[in-house]
């Protein structure tokens, strides 16, 4: 048996990423998102880094919300035990966020490109933005 210094902070961090396999095991809920609009349509960026093909994401829209569901699978097979670390994510996520306005959902397109996926969605025609002037008395 050998005496090692207690390191409290790297025994907390191995606890939590423990934690974390043990209660979502294979399971990433959420792609970040970035979301904002224009005068004529909402647009969102999702990092989904190691999309192996745009088969394995799945977008749906209505008219007032955007999900986003999919796979990441990996690329090799390697056994658990030969893993020193382990945090790319892999498995499945799935998203539904509300939109900020009304849109038209058949007329949505969808890129994937270097790990990001864009998706514009145009908005609904009482939905676009108006500038009025308003005077100062």
């Amino acid at each position: 048996m050998s005496i090692s210094p207690w390191r409290p902070w790297r025994d907390l961090t191995n606890l939590r990423e423990e934690m974390f396999r043990a209660f979502l095991p294979g399971f990433w809920d959420a792609p970040r998102l970035d979301i904002y609009q224009t005068e004529d349509e909402i647009v969102a960026t999702a990092d989904l880094p190691g999309l192996a093909s745009k088969d394995d994401v799945e977008i749906t829209a209505t008219n007032d919300s955007l999900t986003i569901r999919g796979e990441i699978r990996r690329d090799n097979e390697v056994g658990e035990q030969n893993y020193y670390r382990a945090e790319r994510f892999y498995g499945n996520f799935a998203r539904t966020i509300s939109l900020p306005a009304q849109v038209i959902p058949e007329k949505a397109t969808a890129t994937y490109r270097n790990g990001i996926l864009e998706i514009r969605l145009p908005k609904a025609a009482g939905q676009r933005e108006k500038n009025i002037k308003i005077d100062i008395h």
